[in-house]
């Protein structure tokens, strides 16, 4: 089973940064419930000349997923448990931020590495999880590496069949 790490689309589609001046503590965003203390994120998109505006969903780094009202409905069936959807502000009207709230021990041996064995994982995105752990998860964050959110082919494949635009995938490693 191959594991993934969503990104946004900045080949074919515009995307979302932090509106300039905006502050947010979302460098501290590793699973934990939001809620009770959001201050919505403030964000606008990057128009480049001949990419599309139509996109369902943006990133803003590997841990900061905004979606459109459509696809947090998806979320919401598909992962409620495993998720917290918050508002955040656009230039674009409203979108929400899903944060992943699934942490769980999924990288294999992670505690036995080193620093520098961990850096290399990371370095070469040759990462292994622990099939058992993440086989059901669909989208998730491991326990130890919690600014990212990563998913399985289960997830990809929720995303094709709605036809989920503005994201891509980049393999990071895999299941055993």
């Amino acid at each position: 089973m191959n594991i993934y790490e969503i990104k946004s689309d900045y080949d074919v589609f515009n995307f979302f940064v932090f509106k300039q001046g905006s502050n947010s503590n979302y460098l501290n965003f590793e699973g934990q419930k939001l809620g009770d203390n959001w201050n919505p994120l403030q964000l606008e998109i990057i128009r480049e000349k001949g990419k599309k505006e139509d996109f369902d969903a943006s990133c803003y780094f590997d841990g900061i997923l905004i979606v459109n009202a459509e696809l947090k409905k998806i979320f919401e069936v598909n992962y409620g448990e495993k998720i917290e959807v918050l508002p955040v502000n656009t230039d674009r009207g409203l979108y929400y931020f899903i944060n992943v709230t699934n942490k769980i021990k999924a990288i294999k041996n992670i505690d036995k590495m080193t620093t520098e064995e961990i850096m290399e994982m990371v370095r070469n995105k040759c990462y292994t999880f622990d099939l058992q752990i993440v086989k059901d998860q669909g989208i998730f964050r491991d326990s130890k590496m919690s600014a990212n959110y990563f998913v399985t082919d289960s997830f990809i494949r929720l995303m094709n069949n709605n036809r989920i635009k503005g994201l891509r995938y980049e393999k990071i490693g895999h299941a055993e």
